[in-house]
């Protein structure tokens, strides 16, 4: 399936930023005093370099959890606003098009967690289930309340590869067929 992913320069950021990472902690191996001129790292102990790197490279890998995230939700959420316009081409014609109207606007509010299981029984319930982990840990993540534990750690990479599948899953359950398809399918009932 050739589809455009809205995770992808979410995560494209991210893996430049980690080869960042590798670069930088490389250079202060060497000790390069040209490129780690002006910088923390300039006379700082390989542990206390190493320590900040890692301590960098892991908030990286966080707040891309939290961006990957946000923009799959985004992508759900509008899937479904445009989903209202079939809604809307409903009968009654007067009630259909409130409906839609109403849904559009309010979907925007709804929990996360309860738009997730409107896809139940076209999506894998096991990848809706994954997706959720990956919810929790985006909140954790937002919200680092410290009187909870954190939920199941995951990576950009996982993360990037569970949201892609979900958005291809949902495409393909959603997108209607082209107008031929629908007629020949309308034709043999």
């Amino acid at each position: 399936m050739n589809f455009n992913n809205p995770l992808d320069p979410v995560y494209k950021a991210f893996a430049v930023a980690d080869d960042c990472f590798k670069v930088a902690t490389r250079t202060i191996q060497i000790q390069h005093e040209e490129l780690i001129r002006r910088t923390q790292f300039l006379g700082a102990t390989p542990e206390k370099a190493n320590s900040a790197l890692e301590d960098a490279a892991r908030q990286a890998a966080d707040l891309a959890i939290l961006a990957l995230f946000a923009t799959f939700e985004r992508f759900v959420i509008e899937h479904l606003q445009t989903a209202n316009c079939l809604l809307a081409a409903g009968y009654p014609q007067q009630f259909a098009i409130k409906l839609a109207e109403k849904f559009e606007s309010e979907v925007e509010y709804w929990r996360f967690g309860e738009i997730l299981n409107l896809f139940k029984g076209e999506v894998d319930s096991d990848l809706i289930g994954q997706v959720k982990q990956i919810k929790q840990y985006r909140d954790w993540i937002a919200h680092q309340n410290p009187s909870k534990p954190p939920p199941t750690q995951t990576t950009p990479e996982t993360a990037f590869d569970i949201l892609t599948r979900m958005i291809e899953q949902i495409r393909q359950t959603h997108t209607p067929p082209p107008e031929e398809e629908s007629v020949d399918a309308v034709a043999l009932a």
